[in-house]
């Protein structure tokens, strides 16, 4: 739901005097210096009438809203699960923790849309205005005009970060969901930079979600180095904060494929840049994070020709007469699966695999133009090994083999649908685990011993809810960036396993039993951190709590980013949760 604030005055927007001091950026509804209305509907003109106060999402579906209203509610619970409808609105975000403030917030139960979570509607985090930015000058009016009233910004597309970093109260949010724009270029010439001219470039607008670029891309010929679930904006957070997906351990990370930027820098000029035009810049959006040294308006990336897509899907259930043979089943596949994990990572094999005490799913993938020999060589070890195990009930074990990657979409959104699915509650716990923990039989058992002791866990926790631990194989081994050309952790390019405890809920926990799961989301992490020191975590997919998140997830890159960070934002307009510059627990 979008409201216009309508607008008396056609007047522009001041703009606000180059300055290295921060001014907090705290200015919140009821203080002076909040905008008269008269103001926002200076701004509202000023960006052509794209100016909206915040409604959440569900709030047409509760009663006692200002904003009820019976048949808009309809449209919203039919679309409450569907994660990309869901992202084509502002006031939501993909997990509800983030649309909440403690205990307030407009969520709708997920498992019946038609019932509400809360007694009342309210904001919760999100911003109380946001800007639905259609071109570059009106991201460049918002920046002006919050530094004039000294109020936070926030940039949001879909919402669809663990951390909530798009979301912020009290703010002025931009909103790049509408900069949808697609483009590609056979024959790319870069601003300003030879050296950075290319062939099969293609251009993605801010706001573009990975289905659309999928299926507009693979139109031409070619594949993007996008991310799993197709309802990411995979040019913001996704594509500057790593961006990892089925093409990963061929390609590289997104970043790694990143060739020129259209950006926003903190005084609201926009620029070009590559590796030619503000080269640090460049490196630290390469990498560093996204919503923290200016607002990406464009990404231009390196695409691919387009090649069959081959997987392979291993179904099991752990035999569960007791809990112990259920651990058995567990510690038997995992160990099968880490054993095979050189020989997958040496055929640049990746996927996906999430286990749970009660059972394990497999879905492997290698984009390769062959009919599936190679992936059938790479696990025809691990499919033998698997079919027989003594405490393992094999539900399916079988390969598929797709002639494109988008019609390899409509199979895997089936199953993006069913692992992560929109409208829930959410928790992560995350490690890289590097490649020496695969070399040896003991290292292999330590391993195998730290995720199940980390599900294990998990499960006390959150007893009645949804946990398991999801092991991701897309890591790039095959980019080695030795001369440091993006700024990704380094820990990701000695990464075999990208491991993920999960959980999940649909009701708001109390603030206590909250308080308990996150803290012990983090000591499940010990023992993976035990067995990775100096190593790290990725950034889009790990624990919002992590204490030492400067080293975890920046690794030695993080003191150079904060120098970029200075140089281009010096009043830190831009700030979000644990990026490179946090102002920390004093916001």
């Amino acid at each position: 739901m979008r409201f216009v604030i309508s607008f008396i005055f056609s007047l522009g927007v001041a703009f606000a005097a180059p300055s290295t001091i921060d001014p907090g950026y705290n200015c919140r509804p009821g203080q002076k210096c909040w905008p008269t209305l008269q103001e926002w509907q200076q701004l509202n003109h000023t960006v052509d009438g794209h100016l909206y106060q915040t409604i959440p999402w569900g709030a047409p579906c509760y009663a006692n809203s200002t904003y009820y209203n019976a048949a808009v509610c309809s449209v919203v619970e039919n679309d409450y699960n569907n994660s990309i409808p869901r992202g084509g609105y502002y006031g939501q975000t993909y997990w509800p923790n983030w649309e909440a403030c403690g205990t307030s917030g407009c969520s709708l139960l997920s498992s019946n849309p038609e019932e509400t979570l809360y007694s009342t509607c309210s904001l919760g985090r999100l911003a109380t205005y946001f800007v639905d930015a259609r071109n570059t000058s009106h991201i460049s009016s918002a920046l002006q005009f919050a530094k004039v009233h000294n109020i936070r910004i926030s940039v949001k597309n879909t919402g669809h970060d663990f951390f909530g970093r798009s979301t912020v109260p009290n703010s002025l949010a931009i909103w790049t969901h509408n900069l949808k724009s697609l483009d590609f270029h056979q024959s790319f010439t870069a601003h300003n930079c030879p050296s950075a001219n290319a062939q099969n470039v293609g251009e993605m607008g801010a706001g573009v979600i990975a289905g659309d670029a999928y299926r507009f891309f693979n139109s031409h010929g070619v594949d993007i180095t996008g991310g799993y679930e197709e309802s990411v904006g995979i040019a913001g957070g996704f594509g500057q904060g790593g961006g990892v997906g089925d093409y990963t351990t061929t390609y590289g990370l997104m970043v790694d494929n990143a060739v020129e930027f259209e950006v926003i820098t903190a005084e609201g000029r926009v620029r070009t840049i590559n590796e030619c035009n503000d080269p640090e810049l460049f490196w630290a959006m390469r990498g560093g994070g996204g919503g923290t040294y200016a607002i990406l308006t464009k990404y231009r990336v390196q695409v691919y020709p387009s090649v069959p897509v081959h997987t392979y899907n291993f179904l099991a259930t752990f035999k569960d007469t007791t809990n112990a043979t259920q651990q058995q089943g567990l510690r038997e596949v995992l160990t099968a699966h880490a054993n095979s994990q050189i020989i997958w990572s040496s055929q640049l094999v990746t996927g996906q695999v999430d286990y749970s005490t009660k059972g394990v799913s497999f879905g492997l993938v290698l984009p390769y133009a062959d009919d599936g020999s190679k992936l059938k060589r790479a696990t025809a070890s691990f499919f033998q090994s698997v079919s027989n195990l003594t405490y393992v009930n094999v539900l399916e074990n079988n390969y598929t083999s797709f002639s494109t990657y988008t019609d390899y979409l409509a199979f895997s959104a089936i199953d993006a649908r069913a692992t992560e699915p929109a409208g829930i509650f959410s928790l992560l716990a995350s490690r890289l685990l590097p490649r020496h923990l695969f070399n040896a039989p003991e290292t292999v058992d330590s391993l195998v011993s730290a995720v199940i002791e980390g599900m294990e866990k998990a499960r006390r926790l959150l007893p009645l809810q949804r946990t398991g631990a999801q092991v991701v194989l897309e890591t790039p081994l095959s980019t080695p960036d030795n001369n440091q050309k993006t700024s990704a952790l380094p820990a990701w390019r000695e990464a075999m396993w990208h491991v993920i405890h999960v959980g999940e809920w649909y009701e708001p926990l109390a603030p206590t039993a909250l308080q308990k799961a996150t803290d012990g989301f983090l000591e499940m992490l010990e023992p993976l951190k035990k067995l990775s020191p100096g190593g790290g975590a990725y950034f889009n997919e790990a624990h919002y709590g992590e204490p030492d998140w400067e080293q975890t997830f920046f690794g030695a890159n993080y003191d150079r980013l904060l120098e970029i960070k200075n140089q281009y934002d010096p009043t830190h307009i831009f700030d979000c949760y644990k990026c490179v510059g946090w102002r920390g627990e004093k916001e």
